[in-house]
């Protein structure tokens, strides 16, 4: 796949994401907002803390945990006693076994409740709406930057002015890593007839290595921008035999 299109592609599906995280997030805050400001208040303690531990797979391929303690809080409405475990954990725990928390709960329905701290009843939007700031601009440059690509492919297939240039190196680009995977680069050069520069241009990262396609080739072509050499395209499929 074109890097301009893979560019595009993962740059929408970040903004979406980022979006969708941020909507999410505004909900959220929207609802325990509005359930704080008609709640009643009392006084609970922390009866327990349970242990929970997640996986996760990064996307180095290595497996990591990770451990949070939820605290389950009991407290009287009424003469009734309820308990609820909150939705919310940390590490460190955040509250110990007999500590005395605020309680916000529903005078119509008593059982429904929620530590009324900040970042107890807060933290789930916050988590959430801070995801979406991140991924919305790192999604919306990626977009940008991939139609920017498209549109100087298209460009320079349409006008740009080609050269045969000497290929300089096939391998691995080590200092990107694609799916957990180092892709193959094609890097050719050749020196400008008007001003005597030489200049170096790379291929779109591969994920096969192209070695087996360039056997006995010495040249591959490419297309630049008169005006900006650096501007440029490696074709590897064009021939020096073709016309």
């Amino acid at each position: 796949m074109r890097n301009g299109r893979l560019f595009t592609i993962v740059g929408g599906i970040f903004g979406l994401i980022g979006l969708v995280l941020l909507c999410v997030g505004v909900a959220l805050a929207a609802s325990t907002a509005s359930f704080l400001a008609s709640a009643e208040r009392t006084d609970g303690t922390v009866v327990g803390l349970t242990e929970r531990t997640t996986t996760t797979r990064g996307s180095d391929g290595r497996t990591r945990t990770s451990t949070a303690w939820y605290p389950t809080v009991e407290y009287t409405v009424g003469g009734r006693r309820h308990s609820f475990q909150s939705s919310t954990g940390g590490n460190p725990p955040s509250y110990e076994k007999g500590d005395t928390v605020p309680v916000a709960y529903d005078p119509g329905d008593p059982s429904d409740a929620r530590i009324a701290s900040f970042w107890s009843a807060f933290l789930a939007p916050v988590i959430v709406g801070g995801l979406g700031v991140v991924f919305t601009p790192i999604g919306t440059v990626l977009f940008v930057k991939g139609r920017r690509a498209v549109r100087q492919r298209a460009w320079l297939l349409a006008r740009g002015r080609q050269v045969w240039a000497e290929i300089e190196h096939v391998g691995r680009d080590f200092s990107v890593r694609v799916n957990n995977r180092h892709p193959y680069v094609v890097h050719a050069t050749w020196q400008d007839e008007g001003t005597g520069r030489t200049y170096t241009a790379a291929s779109d990262h591969l994920r096969d290595d192209p070695a087996p396609r360039l056997r006995g080739r010495t040249r591959v072509r490419v297309l630049y921008d008169a005006a900006d050499p650096d501007r440029n395209l490696v074709d590897l499929d064009a021939s020096p035999a073709q016309p």
